[in-house]
């Protein structure tokens, strides 16, 4: 059997920054991101508090750590963090995507931008979002997803199951860790003889090998769809701003609507 992993071949500052500080703050995910791509591609001091502000995060104002943190993590503040505004209902806590675009935009004086997008063929947008990705490493676009956790397979797979995944139509993995709105990135894709499985990078890193985990195209493109849900997932792409008007054209052609989605926070 052959293996073939396949990561986006300018990730290396990312991966520095994210080794350095690889847990988010609590219901930090999205500002915990930008914080970190804008220090990797822009040299930027930002933290997430910063982008929590600028993105008008809602965080809750009281509550046990265990409701919002996945199982095996702690608890992981940080400076400023009571800076940020809360209410009683968790429900309308979080951070949404179009505050991730602003903040994006202000806290790097317009150098960098997301560019929010919608499908509703999302294996189709994946293949379409890692082929641009991949064939255009120049541009060095991070594609930033907002997944809901609960249609994943389970982050540790074990050897046996990861062969299972890749070389046969039978899926076995663990249950997902945790049941919530998130954000991750994808990084890259590992190849096998019959199945894709794609690599994300996560905020907590005890998901997978030091917060890199596999999931199948069709996992993935659920936890984006959110089928029977309320809420919308989708991908936002992290690139210069001096490239938007080049890409925009090569996503639409692609089928990709270039629109904010709704994850349930209140813009």
């Amino acid at each position: 059997m052959q293996l073939n992993l396949t990561l986006f071949p300018y990730l290396e500052p990312l991966l520095h920054v994210h080794e350095q500080d690889n847990q988010q703050p609590d219901n930090l995910c999205g500002p915990y991101w930008i914080a970190l791509l804008l220090q990797a591609y822009g040299n930027l001091s930002v933290s997430a508090v910063e982008v929590a502000l600028k993105a008008s995060t809602i965080l809750p104002s009281h509550g046990d750590p265990a409701d919002w943190i996945p199982p095996g993590a702690t608890s992981h503040l940080g400076p400023g963090y009571d800076r940020i505004p809360t209410v009683s209902d968790i429900a309308a806590c979080g951070t949404s995507i179009t505050g991730l675009i602003q903040a994006t935009e202000q806290l790097s004086q317009g150098r960098f931008c997301l560019l929010p997008l919608q499908s509703n063929t999302w294996i189709g947008a994946l293949t379409a979002v890692w082929h641009l990705c991949h064939t255009h490493p120049e541009w060095q676009v991070v594609p930033l997803l907002n997944p809901h956790t609960s249609y994943f397979l389970g982050s540790t797979l074990t050897p046996r199951q990861l062969f299972n995944n890749l070389e046969s139509s039978t899926i076995a993995s663990p249950p997902p860790d945790w049941s919530v709105g998130h954000f991750a990135l994808l990084i890259g894709h590992l190849q096998g003889n019959a199945n894709t499985l794609y690599a994300l990078l996560d905020t907590y890193p005890h998901f997978g090998w030091n917060g890199i985990h596999l999931q199948l195209p069709n996992a993935l493109g659920q936890s984006l769809q959110r089928p029977n849900q309320d809420t919308q997932g989708g991908i936002a792409l992290f690139v210069a701003s001096e490239l938007r008007s080049r890409l925009e054209p090569l996503l639409e052609n692609h089928t990709l609507k270039i629109k904010p989605w709704d994850n349930g926070t209140p813009t």
